[in-house]
């Protein structure tokens, strides 16, 4: 079986990022967190939290660096133990926020969905968020999904599974800015061929967003550029195996 990662990144979450830790600890062989700079506590409770955590490790910034920066650091992390030995092409990387927005207890049900997958990009049920960000969700969705070839329906979200050997490979391509990782790696994943789903449908237990315009501005004109590194860096390619 493969192993499974979750990488959590925090910032300001410390009304929120034990509960999440102590429900996914159980579900997962290694947990990454990265404490972005926070200012509030958040990393105080989490260094509070990891004794007698021993599969649990702690990355942090003294500055906040933006999310993206956050799963860039955890991710490189990954891929040199990937490139140790250490881990494996076919483990899987579950992305969580540690704000609890995500739903924890269909990560069995996520792991059955990855067979024959690079990539599950859950699509959260979006019926209980205000009609201005399922709009832009959708106008940014739709914009990604012509860059990427393939269509993709929740592409902002931020709760993944990955293939590390895909993952690893993708990073060749994209950083990131502020939020757009996210969209970034959808669509950099697609132009490289690989395998990937946004269309199992989770529910959100809470409404949460960080985001503002300024943001989907970033994504919306990063999501072309990303394409355009792909494009110009190497042919399309089938997956590794």
């Amino acid at each position: 079986m493969p192993r499974r990662i979750a990488v959590v990144p925090a910032y300001n979450e410390a009304p929120t990022v034990v509960e999440v830790l102590e429900q996914l600890e159980p579900l997962v062989d290694e947990l990454v967190i990265v404490d972005d700079g926070s200012t509030d506590g958040t990393r105080a409770a989490i260094q509070a939290w990891l004794p007698g955590h021993d599969k649990v490790r702690l990355l942090t910034f003294d500055e906040n660096q933006g999310m993206s920066a956050a799963y860039y650091l955890a991710f490189t992390e990954l891929k040199r133990q990937l490139g140790a030995g250490e881990l494996d092409n076919d483990d899987l990387v579950f992305t969580v926020d540690a704000d609890g927005q995500h739903e924890l207890s269909v990560f069995e049900e996520l792991q059955a969905k990855m067979a024959g997958l690079d990539a599950l990009l859950v699509r959260r049920d979006l019926s209980t968020y205000p009609p201005y960000k399922r709009i832009g969700n959708w106008t940014l969705s739709a914009w990604a999904s012509m860059w990427a070839g393939h269509r993709l329906l929740d592409v902002e979200s931020g709760y993944r599974v990955f293939r590390l050997g895909a993952l690893a490979h993708a990073l060749d391509y994209y950083r990131g800015y502020k939020y757009s990782e996210t969209v970034e790696v959808a669509v950099v994943l697609c132009r490289l061929g690989y395998r990937v789903t946004n269309d199992h449908l989770v529910t959100v237990p809470i409404y949460r967003s960080r985001t503002s315009l300024v943001d989907a501005a970033i994504d919306f004109g990063a999501i072309p550029l990303a394409a355009a590194r792909v494009w110009t860096g190497r042919r399309l390619v089938q997956p590794a195996t």
